[in-house]
């Protein structure tokens, strides 16, 4: 029988995993997300940031991994505000971690909305060459 200290773990650890459940965090900075802009080098190392970084956990192509799914469509009914604070303090309890020594609020704000961002539409492959 599992005692009662692994049960609380299982269940901490299912529940981080999921990210089904978005806690319910302040803010990290203003009501009006993504209005401060980074530089364009900076908004640069954040998107790399969250390919690289973040990918290691929510897998290369965001679509999950140890934690959960964090690409657009993954987080697009996701409350912006919930998603910069899970950037900027982390999960307590979970693999999550808190990214506010690495980011300013603003900068977790303004990732948190280009996540929500749907993706560029693909171009589409040369499928028929040029035939006279």
């Amino acid at each position: 029988m599992l005692n009662r200290n692994v049960l609380l773990l299982l269940t901490v650890l299912l529940y981080g995993l999921s990210g089904s459940v978005v806690e319910a965090q302040p803010a990290p900075s203003s009501p009006v997300l993504a209005d401060i802009q980074p530089s364009p080098a900076r908004q640069q190392e954040l998107r790399r940031m969250l390919a690289h970084d973040c990918g290691s956990c929510h897998g290369l192509r965001l679509t999950g991994g140890l934690g959960p799914a964090i690409h657009a469509e993954a987080v697009q009914q996701m409350p912006q505000a919930a998603i910069a604070a899970t950037i900027y303090h982390g999960r307590p309890g979970t693999p999550m971690p808190a990214w506010k020594s690495m980011i300013t609020a603003a900068e977790a704000d303004w990732l948190a909305a280009y996540m929500q961002r749907p993706p560029a539409p693909k171009q589409e492959l040369a499928t028929q060459e040029h035939r006279p």
